[in-house]
């Protein structure tokens, strides 16, 4: 897994925004994730975690896309995914997917909205994710 990682500095709390890429052929190992989620009390992985789930409107479920679901209670995280895919292969045997979700664990910020931007031509588009101060 490769991540790199920033940190928002707001009045009244902090946030750690780590991007993560995790390649299609490795597996998530909940080592990772539990280090990566441990290092703030607010933090958001975002990007491409190569997980495929039903949840996030995936055509099929892979091992990756397992792991999440079933430690996010234990773990103490939430899952957001946009509502429409982020993958869209050139390969017209494979149906569009989302790989891009974020993770978050103690963020006090609205994250009022993730959605996929559709305006580059390459075949993994952007997500954005927006947040705001919390009421």
């Amino acid at each position: 897994m490769e991540a790199t990682g920033c940190r928002l500095a707001m009045t009244g709390h902090g946030t750690l925004i780590i991007s993560v890429y995790l390649p299609s052929a490795k597996k998530l190992l909940r080592r990772d994730r539990r280090a990566l989620l441990a290092l703030g009390d607010a933090v958001i992985l975002f990007r491409d975690f190569n997980c495929k789930n039903s949840r996030w409107y995936c055509p099929t479920t892979n091992y990756n896309g397992n792991k999440p679901i079933r430690l996010e209670n234990r773990l103490d995280f939430e899952i957001i995914a946009p509502s429409t895919s982020s993958y869209y292969p050139d390969i017209v045997t494979n149906r569009p997917s989302t790989f891009d979700i974020a993770l978050t664990k103690g963020v006090a910020l609205n994250l009022n909205c993730i959605e996929t931007l559709h305006g580059l031509l390459s075949d993994h588009r952007l997500v954005m994710l927006k947040m705001e101060p919390p009421d």
